[in-house]
């Protein structure tokens, strides 16, 4: 099968399958959040549905990694790449990421304000994550240079349209701080959609990929949402 693939898409499928498709040398930034390996199923009903659960994650058994090799190929010298990853499995990533040819620069913390579940009484209470940045060939960044800590309040339990969902005023600050306006940013686990939301919104290009029948489709409406505002956004000035 054969993929249109052009900015502005948000493609349901297999990203090992689509990221083969693409043009190499062709995206400015990759941003997004990969199955951890951590065969995650979410406890917390939605929010429409309370008798209904979250999807399961796919290709969750182990840490999934295998995308990276074409997202070093697809992605432009001197562009870089955003992984948000976890504590666990972090230097996974870490490894595969200089396997593939990206130079590892740092390893981002996003503040949550908040705490997840886990275990109450035998834990301590987790309140952050972590987002690997790496490069391929000499990046610089577009304008001050970020602080490595981030906070963000997490997108309230009630208003999730995914498990692992992400704020779009968090994906903003990331884009922001790595890309100039204009710039084509891949996301190949698109899930709810906040990086193609933010980038929108922000205005940069996106290219999504998700493989889920159910997140494709709300990242596509979010996508399409944010891309409307910042259309009517830019009609009024």
């Amino acid at each position: 099968m054969t993929y249109d693939i052009k900015p502005g898409a948000v493609i349901h499928g297999d990203c090992l399958t689509i990221l083969r498709q693409m043009e190499a040398g062709s995206v400015d930034m990759v941003i997004t959040d990969p199955p951890y390996g951590v065969d995650y199923q979410s406890r917390r009903p939605k929010s429409k549905d309370p008798s209904a659960r979250f999807e399961k994650i796919a290709n969750d058994k182990a840490p999934f990694i295998w995308w990276l090799y074409d997202a070093f190929r697809v992605l432009k010298e001197g562009g870089g790449a955003l992984c948000f990853s976890r504590w666990d499995v972090q230097q996974v990533f870490m490894d595969a990421l200089r396997l593939a040819g990206f130079t590892v620069k740092s390893v981002l913390v996003w503040d949550r304000i908040g705490h997840g579940m886990g275990d109450l009484k035998g834990n301590f209470a987790p309140c952050y994550d972590t987002c690997i940045f790496a490069t391929k060939g000499r990046y610089q960044l577009p304008g001050k240079r970020p602080k490595d800590v981030i906070r963000c309040q997490r997108v309230n339990g009630a208003e999730l349209v995914h498990p692992n969902e992400k704020p779009i005023a968090l994906m903003r600050q990331l884009i922001e701080a790595t890309t100039v306006p204009g710039a084509l940013i891949l996301d190949p686990f698109a899930g709810s959609g906040s990086t193609l939301a933010a980038a929108a919104l922000t205005g940069r290009q996106y290219i999504g990929i998700e493989i889920s029948a159910e997140y494709h489709a709300i990242a596509q409406r979010r996508a399409l949402e944010a891309t409307k505002t910042r259309l009517l956004k830019g009609a009024e000035l």
